[in-house]
């Protein structure tokens, strides 16, 4: 033995200074002490504290792997509605000014090549005159999910103009679950109308989900009921004289579906164009029953010779109109430019 090494006793409990271990004698294996010496002294740390820190490190990748798989996930969902329909982002969103300025502003010229188009004349109806605020209302019923009542927004949006000033009028697409999906349409639910002439009451009942967003008061419940027992829509009343109920043949056959809202507009500039003979040929059958319940107000439309259209159906006797049935329970009481 080295004279010059110390000896120490295996009972003293004092430790060489050479990074030797005892061992240990009341506890386990695992829960040994090691025993190590750096520059700046000594410390211990044990195999358990080892473990826990592999676990808090296994934990901590397992939980960043599962965050940036919801992520992916998340990016891929948007992704593939994006791809579904690129417009969806609009839903909801203010209509440009000059989106909203050439439909409103739709030139007279068209108006008058297109003149019924293929659409259908109001039915005439009997009732009490419905007036509000001592002018003739024009009360609506849609929903926005509604894929006819998405076209005919776009003629009701053309003819009221005439007659007064939107605003708050937003961007809407139909739901994709049902015909024509994601029809390109606009909804009146935050909008609201002035006029000189006449009332406008809109009533957006379901919303793009088809759950009941606005409920109608009990005397619009009551039209609704007393002049469409099938609760159909879209429905339009003009001053209990005409009813636009369905959609007429000429539009249920037009699909706009996968277009944006210019695309639909340049069609409408174009007479001769499916589009323009539906939903421009529904605004002036519009414009001729407004004119006809309001006096002839004024009278630089209702002179012009769209607005002066048969109201009469001339056709079938059975003129065919399409609608989406409400059910009774679930009535209550070229590149898209901005």
């Amino acid at each position: 033995m080295n004279a010059n090494l110390p000896w120490f006793s295996p009972h003293d409990g004092r430790i060489p200074d050479r990074g030797l271990c005892p061992r240990p004698s009341s506890t386990s294996w695992a829960s040994a002490q090691f025993i190590y010496h750096g520059e700046n002294g000594t410390g211990e740390l044990s195999i358990r504290a080892k473990q826990r820190a592999r676990r808090r490190r296994r934990r901590v990748l397992y939980g960043s792997a599962l965050v940036a798989i919801v992520a992916v996930l998340i990016v891929v969902y948007f992704v593939v509605q994006s791809f579904n329909d690129p417009y969806v982002s609009y839903i909801g969103q203010p209509v440009s000014p000059s989106v909203f300025q050439d439909l409103t502003g739709l030139n007279g010229p068209t108006l008058v090549a297109v003149g019924s188009g293929s659409a259908q004349a109001p039915s005439p109806i009997s009732g009490s005159s419905l007036t509000n605020n001592g002018q003739p209302e024009i009360l609506y019923v849609g929903g926005e999910y509604c894929p006819y009542c998405a076209v005919t927004r776009w003629s009701m949006i053309i003819a009221l103009s005439r007659f007064g000033n939107f605003t708050g009028v937003q961007y809407m697409l139909s739901t994709s679950n049902d015909v024509n999906p994601n029809t390109p349409t606009f909804t009146f639910a935050n909008s609201s109308y002035t006029s000189s002439y006449i009332t406008f009451v809109e009533v957006e009942h379901y919303d793009r989900a088809e759950n009941v967003y606005q409920p109608l008061t009990a005397n619009e419940s009551a039209l609704f009921s007393q002049y469409d027992s099938s609760g159909g829509i879209p429905f339009v009343d003009f001053a209990n004289q005409y009813l636009v109920t369905g959609v007429a043949a000429g539009m249920s056959t037009l699909d706009l579906s996968g277009m944006n809202w210019t695309q639909v507009e340049s069609q409408l500039n174009t007479p001769g164009s499916q589009t323009a003979q539906a939903i421009v040929g529904e605004a002036n059958f519009m414009i001729s029953a407004i004119c006809a319940v309001d006096g002839q107000q004024p009278s630089s439309v209702c002179t012009q010779s769209y607005a002066t259209l048969p109201l009469s159906f001339t056709g079938p006797a059975s003129p065919t109109r399409l609608e989406l049935i409400i059910a009774p329970a679930s009535r209550p009481d070229l590149k898209w430019t901005d």
